[in-house]
């Protein structure tokens, strides 16, 4: 989870479809095992100091506060002070063991609303707008991170080239 980094808006988003619609019963009763777990007060969302805690329990290494402070900044998406459930998931899900290519082609398709097999600039705005109002500037930007050829849309192996790299790291 400490190597999560929403940097990427699309592939944020991506995260977020896959973790809520496409992980198994027992991928998220173990996730949720887990956040209840490291949930000491029962509030539903997670503290600094449960992160820093849980984390030595359930994994056996203490983090710094440095760390700790560097996985908020990545994690906490909407910036409310706590990781919530659904921030919690995306960012503790195994990348490799999501990216499946069902998985992968099941993302895909939520940003390909009209079945091209290409993805827009208005299909992004589409599905990325849904909670605001994103302007031009942003969807300029999420497309330079994803449309290596320049062609003014994003295939499907531009797609899976954009949600695996890092995978690495």
């Amino acid at each position: 989870m400490h190597k999560f980094k929403a940097d990427q808006t699309m592939k944020s988003a991506s995260y977020a479809f896959m973790a809520a619609q496409l992980l198994s019963k027992s991928e998220t009763d173990e996730l949720a095992k887990v956040f209840r777990m490291f949930d000491k007060d029962g509030n539903g969302k997670l503290d600094m100091q449960e992160i820093k805690e849980g984390y030595f329990e359930y994994y056996g290494r203490v983090m710094s506060d440095d760390e700790v402070e560097n996985m908020f900044a990545a994690v906490d998406t909407d910036h409310s002070g706590f990781i919530d459930y659904s921030e919690f998931v995306v960012a503790a899900i195994n990348e490799k063991k999501l990216l499946t290519e069902d998985r992968l082609k099941a993302a895909f398709k939520m940003f390909d609303k009209d079945g091209s097999g290409m993805i827009s600039a208005s299909e992004i705005k589409e599905v990325l707008g849904f909670k605001k109002h994103l302007n031009n500037k942003a969807i300029d930007n999420v497309m330079k991170q994803v449309d290596d050829n320049n062609d003014g849309e994003i295939s499907y192996d531009e797609f899976v080239t954009m949600m695996k790299r890092n995978l690495a790291q």
